[in-house]
């Protein structure tokens, strides 16, 4: 009975070590190559834009195609000494043939945030480890309710934005390009009386940032229905949406 005793013992402590092995195993992959950074790397997208422009009786919409090329050229240390890779953005019109410099941008990564700094703001695009179901304040450096100004009119472009990520390592057909291991953030899914938010993006496994679509209206019900909400209510967003913007883009090629 004893030695029983004693083997019953052996074998429960070392269902416990392995057990204690298998919690305390490192995990070597935490998304990172979701957002690749390296000296030479460059982005080629398609873009359509539409702004919302006041006009009499409603608002106008103006769109206009794009082509657009991202490239990471240099690499820079901030005054704490964080690493940011310098990019620099051209575009030109579809029926065009020369591009032209648009801006530049920061990229940096870190342990557990990946982040983009452009047009003096600073958003947190992805944590790690990259999981189904993480969610963060992708604007913690600004004030989310900063008005941006679109079309000549003010908006609060990111204000009730909330990322989430909600799917990994998932296949998906772009508009001109496939990829076998693909990462979807929602960035903003808000629909209210007058602020209409929607925002995703997707990043493939050694590529970066594959998709990305965002829309941003608001309205005072003015044009449509001079001001009565609750007529206004029912209306489509193209209908009632006196100012904002709808962008859509797509990875066409990379290197």
């Amino acid at each position: 009975m004893r030695v029983f005793i004693v083997g019953l013992w052996m074998i429960l402590l070392g269902c416990f070590a392995c057990e204690q092995r298998e919690i305390a195993a490192p995990r070597t992959d935490l998304g990172y190559d979701y957002f690749p950074l390296a000296i030479g790397r460059s982005w080629t997208y398609g873009m359509d834009s539409i702004t919302l422009r006041p006009a009499i009786g409603a608002a106008a919409f103006d769109s206009v195609r794009l082509v657009v090329r991202e490239a990471l050229v240099d690499t820079l240390r901030d005054a704490a000494g964080r690493l940011w890779y310098r990019g620099e953005r051209y575009d030109r019109r579809v029926d065009s043939t020369g591009f032209r410099f648009a801006q530049t941008f920061l990229l940096r990564r870190e342990d557990r945030r990946a982040l983009r700094r452009e047009d003096n703001l600073e958003f947190v695009k992805l944590v790690f480890p990259a999981e189904v179901g993480a969610d963060w304040d992708g604007h913690v450096a600004f004030d989310e309710t900063r008005q941006i100004v679109v079309g000549g009119e003010p908006i609060p472009i990111y204000a009730d934005w909330d990322y989430r990520i909600l799917s990994v390592d998932e296949p998906y057909a772009g508009p001109e390009l496939t990829f076998d291991s693909v990462l979807t953030v929602q960035q903003a899914e808000a629909d209210g009386l007058l602020d209409f938010r929607a925002a995703h993006e997707r990043y493939a496994r050694g590529v970066g940032l594959v998709y990305r679509e965002l829309t941003a209206f608001a309205t005072q019900c003015r044009d449509c229905c001079s001001g009565n909400t609750s007529q206004c209510l029912d209306l489509a967003w193209r209908a009632k949406a006196e100012r904002g913007l709808l962008i859509r883009q797509w990875l066409i090629d990379y290197e």
